[in-house]
């Protein structure tokens, strides 16, 4: 496996060449997809099942997979989870699919709410076969890149207070005002992560009122989220209201009700 790692990184030093010379000239397109935009992973289960596909229909991929605590740049021997995740290295031929178990470990983790990991799938293109008659030139010759897909597991304790669906409607939204200009915060009281999709500021409560998009995010359990407010809203009205929608479980878009903003 030691070999099979080191051969990995040899190849991902000679695709970063790659990219640095050829990025110009090249369209680029990632093969291996995640069944999944994100995956829960609940206590009791012994472990969780996570699909990996190449679409591409006619290179194989080498395919790396860890997970982290949150810091992107952590190289995959550095990085301390309680989890294993096999196989962590392996060939994907081309139009093919492999599933991965991912095991908890056991190791102690927050039990009164979620706690966050990313899932990192690391795939680095194979060659072509020279004699692959169905292949155009341009097929057949061209740069290989690497790419990093990167999806968020959630890791939910049992006897957890509430639900995911009730969360988004126990956040808790209010306006602050500074040096730089106002700020909307949503405070989250619940033991889940709550992802939003769009976050809009309703400036007024009419059907003609102002909508104003902020940025997306996401705010932990107990954790409060701060969102700038575009300058060009320079008054608040007092009937203000914020637009949402949440992904869920399923990594789907949900709306919620119109929150009033707290003063």
């Amino acid at each position: 496996m030691q070999d099979l790692l080191m051969i990995l990184s040899r190849r991902v030093v000679r695709v970063a060449l790659s990219l640095a010379l050829g990025m110009a000239s090249h369209t680029v397109h990632a093969g291996v997809v995640i069944d999944g935009t994100r995956q829960i992973y609940p206590e009791p289960r012994r472990e969780v099942t996570v699909r990996v596909t190449n679409d591409d229909k006619h290179a194989p991929r080498l395919v790396q997979a860890w997970l982290d605590a949150g810091d992107a740049q952590e190289a995959p021997t550095l990085s301390d989870v309680p989890f294993v995740l096999s196989p962590p290295v392996f060939r994907l031929d081309a139009g093919k699919s492999q599933s991965m178990r991912l095991s908890y470990t056991k190791a102690p983790l927050p039990t009164d709410r979620e706690s966050l990991f990313w899932l990192n799938v690391l795939e680095v293109p194979g060659a072509a076969s020279e004699f692959d008659p169905t292949l155009e030139d341009s097929q057949r010759n061209h740069f290989k890149f690497a790419f990093r897909i990167r999806t968020k597991v959630f890791f939910r304790p049992a006897q957890l207070p509430g639900t995911p669906e009730e969360a988004p409607g126990l956040l808790r939204w209010s306006v602050e005002r500074g040096a730089q200009g106002s700020v909307i915060q949503v405070h989250n009281p619940s033991a889940y992560h709550v992802t939003f999709n769009d976050i809009v500021l309703l400036m007024g409560s009419g059907p003609e009122a102002e909508k104003l998009s902020l940025t997306e995010g996401m705010v932990e359990p107990g954790g409060t989220l701060k969102v700038p407010v575009p300058k060009a809203a320079k008054v608040i009205p007092a009937d203000a209201r914020v637009d949402f929608t949440y992904i869920n479980d399923f990594g789907g878009f949900s709306s919620a009700q119109p929150a009033v903003l707290h003063r």
